[in-house]
């Protein structure tokens, strides 16, 4: 029996295995490593430019409306006009009705006058909300002159800003329009009391309207 003590270096020996198990392993990590890094580099290639990715909260959303630009609201003399001929228009049916019905004595004028102030609420409302929300925010002074009623985030106006709006021509028409036409100079955006309650703007026909 020989008492040698076995060479682990030769060839063929366990120590030459272990070696290279070891080596293999050191290879395959330096080759991993390598992969993770050009992984990475292939990442940020994918936005040319250092370009970000969409937001995940707009994603299939509408972007932001931009703002109306203030240049677009500056046609006060233009709405000074349009509104005198909205009001000789807008009166006519109510007018007319008033004139037919608010006539006699005790039950029957009563009834008539009732029955034409039904006609000359729904005359004006149509005329100041249904109208404008059916033809782009126009009522027919205001394509005359070509001008549109919107809403301030750059919007088609609802039948609901139109309707406040609306309302609201009781107190800008008082002391002969002159609270309505001091609020509209004296705004940034030309805005007069209505306007301002509704959220709406006054601006040129041919600027575009957000969808």
């Amino acid at each position: 029996m020989s008492s040698e003590t076995p060479d682990w270096n030769a060839p063929g020996q366990g120590g030459g295995s272990a070696r290279q198990s070891a080596d293999t392993q050191q290879g395959s990590g330096t080759q991993q490593g390598s992969g993770t890094q050009q992984g990475s580099g292939t990442q940020q290639s994918a936005y040319p430019g250092g370009a970000q990715a969409e937001p995940p909260e707009w994603r299939g959303q509408q972007a932001p409306v931009r703002p109306v630009d203030e240049a677009a609201t500056k046609v006060t003399g233009r709405r000074v006009i349009q509104y005198v001929i909205d009001y000789i228009l807008a009166g006519i049916v109510p007018g007319l009705a008033y004139w037919l019905l608010d006539r006699g004595s005790g039950f029957l004028h009563g009834l008539g006058w009732l029955l034409a102030t039904v006609i000359a609420l729904g005359a004006y409302y149509w005329y100041w909300v249904e109208r404008p929300r059916s033809h782009g925010g126009q009522t027919f002074g205001m394509q005359l002159f070509r001008l549109r009623v919107i809403s301030k985030d750059g919007a088609p106006a609802s039948r609901a800003q139109l309707f406040v709006r609306g309302i609201l021509l009781l107190v800008d028409t008082l002391f002969f329009g002159l609270v309505g036409f001091i609020t509209i100079i004296c705004s940034r955006y030309r805005q007069r009391v209505g306007d301002h309650v509704a959220g709406t703007l006054v601006v040129r026909a041919h600027d575009q309207v957000a969808r």
